[in-house]
């Protein structure tokens, strides 16, 4: 596993493991609820800058990194959001799927009616967010495989988000929150001149992992 640090609240910095071709985290104890604002944006830069070129499918059996026992599969809620991790039943930690962690800080929505038939008129099938599998979107709006709906990053979470960093922890530029939320949720046609089209292209959010490409849209928002 890859170790990078990351801002900790209240001071300080925290280490937090990551596979990124497996793409999941791990998080010694207490250490999601301890990251900063902008330490969360800095995750989500990271999930971008490392992405794998492909994905390995996680194994049914997993073992905790500290003692070697074997992690237990926990389903957990966060306000009205359900989300899951394995768990170390020792209490060293967890090892979280990137999209569970994007669920529990509430960054995730289902796509909309709308949303989902204009997604239906420009590609055949997307890739699960959860678990890598391909979904037929002719056939189906949730995973076939996990049972995942199809989702994307919630605009509103993510200004929510970015207007909570100081100017010490993101570059001083402007943000157009309603061409941000044009490129996550596809509503814009054309969204040519924008900083998110000439730095991912549209086309990226509109094929493969749909939360991975906002993902990137968002890094690309604070480069």
């Amino acid at each position: 596993m890859q170790t990078l640090e990351f801002e900790r609240l209240p001071l300080g910095q925290l280490t937090l493991d990551f596979c990124f071709p497996c793409q999941v985290v791990w998080f010694d104890a207490h250490e999601s609820t301890q990251l900063s604002p902008g330490g969360v944006i800095e995750v989500f830069k990271a999930f971008d800058q490392h992405r794998a070129t492909t994905r390995n499918p996680l194994p049914e059996l997993l073992d905790c990194p500290r003692c070697e026992s074997r992690l237990a599969l926990t389903q957990d809620l966060q306000h009205t959001t359900h989300f899951s991790y394995y768990r170390c039943e020792w209490g060293h930690g967890r090892l979280t799927p990137f999209v569970q962690f994007l669920l529990e800080k509430n960054f995730v929505r289902p796509l909309s009616d709308s949303e989902l038939a204009a997604l239906k008129a420009r590609v055949q099938s997307v890739q699960c967010s959860n678990c890598g599998a391909p979904i037929d979107l002719q056939h189906d709006t949730a995973c076939p495989y996990c049972r995942s709906p199809l989702a994307i990053l919630d605009p509103d979470a993510v200004g929510k988000a970015l207007g909570e960093l100081n100017t010490a922890e993101v570059q001083r530029k402007t943000i157009d929150v309603d061409r941000l939320a044009d490129a996550l949720t596809m509503r814009s046609q054309d969204i040519g001149g924008s900083p998110y089209r000439d730095a991912v292209g549209v086309d990226r959010a509109l094929s493969g992992d749909l939360v991975a490409a906002g993902i990137a849209i968002v890094a690309a928002l604070l480069r």
